[in-house]
C-alpha cells in the first residue's frame, strides 16, 4: 500500500517560520553587535515598560527558563544595567530594576533594532509588514510575549516567538517518534527527493553541508536511512529512506499535517497563504 504523498517543506508554515527565525537572528546579531544579545535587550524593554519585576515574572514574559534567567540577570547586573532590590511589600523577595546605565543601553539597542527591522523587512511594503505583524500576532494568540508592547510591533520579535511556539508544538507532537523537528524535515526531504545528496538536503533545509552530517549519521544509526556512494560520482553519497524510515515518516507526517491544519484553521486559508508568502520573502530577501 502506497504511503502518503510527500509534501514540499515550504508548504508547512512552521518550516518557513524556522527559516525566517534564522534570518532574524542573523540580522539582529549583526545590528546589535557585541553590545548585547537579544535576550538581554528583551529584559531591558520589559523592565522599562513594566517597572520592577521579579525574575520569575520576567521569565514568564520572555519564555526564558529560570536557570538561564539567573545567568542572564547576573550578566546584566555585572554591566550595571539592572539591580536586584528587596520588595517593599515582601522583604523576603527581590525585584529587578532598570538603572540609568540600563536605560542608556536600551536607547542604543532600540536604534540598533530599528535598523535590524528595516533590513529584515526591506523587501516588504508598509502594508505587507502590517499584514505580517497581524498574522504572527494571531498565531501567538494570548502568548505572554505580546504583553511587551514596545516589542510586540516588531516583526523580528514576533517571528522569534511564533517560531518558538511552533517549535514547542512540533517537539511535543513528534516526541512519540523520538524525532526532533529538524530531523523530521531531513527525512521529509529524503522521502520526497530520494535518492538525494547531502548538498541537496542542506540547500533545501537552508543550512550548511557540514551541519547536515550529524543528523544524517544519527538517523542512519537508527536504521531510518542509508547512504551509498553514487555510481557516477564516488564523492557523493545517495541518501535513501529504509522501510523503517518510511513507516516512521508516515506517522510523523500525519502529525505535521495536523499541526498545519490547525494553523490554517486559526488563520484562514487566505491569511495562511499570505503569511507563507511574506515569510518566504524574508527568507529569500
Amino acid at each position: 500500500m502506497a504511503g502518503p504523498q510527500r509534501r514540499d517543506l515550504r508548504t508547512y508554515t512552521g518550516f518557513l517560520l524556522r527559516r525566517a527565525y534564522v534570518a532574524t537572528v542573523g540580522v539582529e546579531a549583526s545590528c546589535l553587535g557585541d553590545d548585547a544579545r537579544m535576550r538581554e535587550v528583551a529584559v531591558l524593554f520589559i523592565l522599562d515598560e513594566h517597572g520592577a519585576l521579579s525574575q520569575r515574572e520576567v521569565a514568564e514574559l520572555t519564555h526564558i527558563s529560570p536557570t538561564v534567567m539567573v545567568g542572564l540577570v547576573d550578566s546584566l547586573g555585572a554591566r550595571g544595567w539592572v539591580v536586584r532590590e528587596r520588595k517593599v511589600e515582601d522583604r523576603r523577595s527581590y525585584a529587578l530594576r532598570l538603572t540609568g546605565a540600563g536605560r542608556a543601553a536600551l536607547r542604543r539597542a532600540t536604534r540598533d533594532l530599528d535598523r535590524s527591522e528595516r533590513r529584515l523587512t526591506a523587501d516588504l511594503s508598509e502594508d505587507e509588514v502590517a499584514r505580517l505583524r497581524r498574522h504572527l500576532s494571531v498565531l501567538l494568540g494570548d502568548d505572554p510575549a505580546l504583553q511587551v508592547t514596545a516589542l510586540a510591533e516588531r516583526v523580528g520579535y514576533l517571528v522569534r516567538h511564533a517560531h518558538r511556539r511552533s517549535r514547542e508544538r512540533a517537539q511535543a507532537a513528534l516526541r512519540q517518534f523520538d524525532l526532533h523537528p529538524r530531523n523530521f524535515g531531513l527525512l521529509s526531504v529524503v522521502g520526497r527527493d530520494e535518492p538525494c545528496s547531502q548538498s541537496h538536503l542542506a540547500a533545501v533545509l537552508g543550512v550548511s553541508d557540514p551541519a547536515v552530517l550529524p543528523a544524517l549519521e544519527a538517523l542512519e544509526t537508527r536504521g531510518l536511512l542509508t547512504r551509498e556512494r553514487n555510481a557516477d560520482d564516488r564523492r557523493i553519497s545517495d541518501v535513501r529512506l529504509t522501510a523503517e524510515g518510511r513507516e516512521l515518516l508516515d506517522g510523523a507526517q500525519a502529525q505535521a499535517d495536523a499541526m498545519q491544519a490547525d494553523i490554517v484553521q486559526r488563520l484562514g486559508v487566505e491569511a495562511n497563504d499570505d503569511l507563507r508568502g511574506l515569510l518566504a520573502r524574508i527568507v529569500n530577501g
